[in-house]
């Protein structure tokens, strides 16, 4: 992973592996993505994505990232993340928030159809992963996901996540828990 400077010194946050690069939301680009793809790549000075928005990325969740910047300013990074990809937006990843006071964060991500099946949602994971453990504070990851979404189980297990628990929501029904502990040191 490597990180670009510090969004509070007036850059982007953003971190790349090689094939994906992930870039941090700012109020800009949730303003921006209110508007649609075209307004999005704008924003990011990229190519227009293939079809935008991904799944689990309402307008009501672009709201609350809103809130989570606002409400966290010196914990940047910490919210929402786009995923680009051949010079495009191809889903979104990111945090729930700053870890809480047993350090655990809470990850998710979600690719647009016609790129999925691609590797992106793992790369970004991996690069989320890798930029969690690096702030000492984090214990653990956590990710949640439905029982039907088998790929991204799969993305989970292969990144070390483990299988943990289960729990009920009356919208969505049964979710599946997620863990992946910081490693230990050798």
């Amino acid at each position: 992973m490597s990180p670009d400077p510090d969004p509070r010194a007036g850059f982007a946050l953003s971190a790349q592996d090689g094939t994906v690069r992930i870039v941090a939301c700012t109020l800009e680009t949730l303003d921006a993505e209110d508007d649609g793809g075209p307004a999005l790549a704008r924003a990011l000075n990229s190519a227009d994505p293939l079809s935008w928005p991904p799944e689990h990325n309402e307008a009501s969740t672009r709201d609350w990232m809103r809130s989570l910047i606002r409400d966290h300013p010196d914990r940047p990074g910490w919210g929402s993340w786009y995923i680009l990809a051949n010079g495009r937006p191809v889903g979104i990843c990111g945090y729930q928030g700053p870890p809480d006071g047993s350090g655990c964060v809470e990850i998710g991500y979600s690719v647009v159809g016609g790129d999925q099946r691609q590797g992106y949602a793992g790369r970004a994971v991996t690069l989320l992963v890798a930029r969690a453990f690096s702030d000492p504070q984090v214990a653990v990851i956590a990710a949640g996901t439905l029982p039907a979404l088998i790929a991204s189980q799969r993305v989970l297990i292969r990144q070390g996540f483990v299988l943990t628990g289960s729990s009920f929501d009356d919208e969505v029904g049964e979710i599946l828990r997620f863990t992946l502990n910081r490693p230990q040191p050798t």
